[in-house]
C-alpha cells in the first residue's frame, strides 16, 4: 500500500563533534516550523550508514549538519542516492555540491525544492 507525501521528508545527518547538535536542532526545528517532516537520526561517521539510513527512512532531502572546522568526505554518497537532494549545513564536506552556512539559507533553498519536486507515492504507510 503506498500514499501520496503531502510533504517533503528531511532526514538530517549529523557529522563531527561538538557544536553540530545545536545546529541540527535548530535547521531541524526551521524546518519542522516551516511544514516539513524531519528525522533527526543524530551521529553518523561513515557513508555507508548514511546510505542506509536513507534508505530506510525514504527521504526526499538528506541533510549533512557538519561541525566548523570538521575536515570529512562524503564521495559517492550522491551518486548512492539517486533522486535525494542532498546538503551540508556548516564545513563543506567533499562529494557535497550544495552548502549552506546558516539554517535559514536552507530553508529557503527547500522552499524551491519543494515547488520542484513531485508527489508521488511514498513507500510507506502511513
Amino acid at each position: 500500500m503506498s500514499g501520496i507525501r503531502a510533504v517533503p521528508r528531511v532526514v538530517l545527518v549529523e557529522l563531527g563533534a561538538d557544536g553540530s547538535v545545536g545546529d541540527a536542532t535548530a535547521l531541524g526545528r526551521l524546518l519542522r516550523d516551516d511544514g516539513v517532516e524531519v528525522v533527526y537520526t543524530g551521529q553518523l561517521t561513515t557513508v555507508e550508514q548514511i546510505v542506509a539510513t536513507a534508505g530506510q527512512e525514504d527521504p526526499d532531502v538528506l541533510g549533512v549538519v557538519v561541525a566548523e572546522g570538521q575536515t570529512v568526505s562524503l564521495a559517492g554518497l550522491a551518486g548512492a542516492l539517486p533522486g535525494i537532494h542532498l546538503f551540508a549545513l556548516g564545513s563543506a564536506p567533499d562529494g557535497v555540491e550544495t552548502v549552506f552556512e546558516t539554517a535559514s539559507q536552507v530553508a529557503e533553498w527547500l522552499s524551491g525544492v519543494r515547488a520542484h519536486t513531485p508527489r508521488g507515492p511514498s513507500d510507506r504507510v502511513r
